[in-house]
């Protein structure tokens, strides 16, 4: 299966990371700019916590009977794999057209493209940040429990 590739990428990506990066502030957390392999962002919550933030960012795409927005969820330039709470803990996907976000536990997004609808980025940006840092929360203190 071939990718389309976008001219101006880079440029893009670093518009929807910028994007992201406000939510997380105005949510209360720190966060770098790092780009590192699966992750954009190293953000921290009130006690120190990191979470690796991998960002994504797309433009609308007019849909049969409504608009949507696909984004690559996934790693890799020739072999793509989908990403994985082994790359990142929270994906977060922007809509740089209304400069919105969604943000989701990586666990809960399995395939390597993701479609989401317009009506989806209108839940408050600050809560969904918060759900998905207690899904990691709850996913890293299984682990240790294990361990």
């Amino acid at each position: 299966m071939s990718y389309k590739t976008v001219a101006n990428a880079v440029q893009l990506g670093r518009a929807g990371e910028l994007i992201a990066m406000a939510a997380f502030e105005i949510a209360g957390l720190k966060g770098v700019l790092v780009n590192q392999v699966g992750f954009d962002i190293l953000a921290f919550d009130e006690d120190g916590n990191s979470y690796r933030v991998e960002v994504k960012s797309s433009s609308h795409s007019q849909g049969l009977n409504k608009i949507s927005y696909k984004f690559m969820t996934s790693t890799g330039s020739s072999s793509k794999k989908a990403l994985n709470k082994e790359d990142a803990d929270i994906i977060v996907l922007v809509a740089l057209d209304i400069k919105r976000i969604v943000a989701r536990c990586a666990s809960t997004l399995p395939n390597k493209r993701t479609s989401i609808t317009l009506d989806e980025f209108d839940e408050p940006e600050t809560l969904q940040i918060q759900r998905a840092i207690t899904e990691v929360r709850k996913r890293k203190n299984g682990r240790a429990k294990l361990g």
